[in-house]
Parts: structure tokens; C-alpha cells; sequence
């Protein structure tokens, strides 16, 4: 069951004019790089008058939702689960 983490990270992401305009590629989260080896799904929200993106991804291991407010430019840690 995934736990709610809700906290700033750090992310190297590409960013580029494609159908991905962004792709998170490592995190850093509490002092540890996370690399990312699959993003398994995306998917948009609002929040207030920003779009955010969201990201389930996967480090092998566990699987992570992080999200990229367009409007602030900051990355959150959502979730983390097996």
C-alpha cells in the first residue's frame, strides 16, 4: 500500500518540445539519488490555476508518484509503495 510522503525533491528531468515536453530522469529525496528507470504512467491536474504533471515511476524496486508544477517550477514526492 503506498504511503502518502507529500515533501520537495530534487529532480534531473529533459525537458523538450515533444508530446513529453518533460521527463524526470533521477530524484534526489533525503539526502539519497533515486535513479528512475521506467516511467509507468502520467497524468495532469489542476492546482488552483497551475498544471501540474504527475509521474508514476519506478526505480526497480518501488514505485513513486512525483509531480512537477508547470506554475512554480517545484517537484514533490506524492507517494512511495512497493
Amino acid at each position: 500500500m503506498p504511503t502518502e510522503i507529500k515533501e520537495s525533491i530534487k529532480v534531473m528531468a529533459v525537458f523538450d518540445a515533444g508530446a513529453a515536453p518533460v521527463k524526470p530522469v533521477k530524484f534526489k529525496w533525503r539526502g539519497r539519488v533515486y535513479p528512475i528507470k521506467e516511467i509507468t504512467c502520467t497524468w495532469r491536474t489542476k492546482d488552483g490555476i497551475a498544471d501540474v504533471v504527475h509521474f508514476a515511476v519506478t526505480d526497480g524496486a518501488t514505485l513513486y508518484e512525483i509531480s512537477y508544477n508547470q506554475l512554480t517550477m517545484r517537484w514533490t514526492l506524492e507517494e512511495a509503495g512497493a
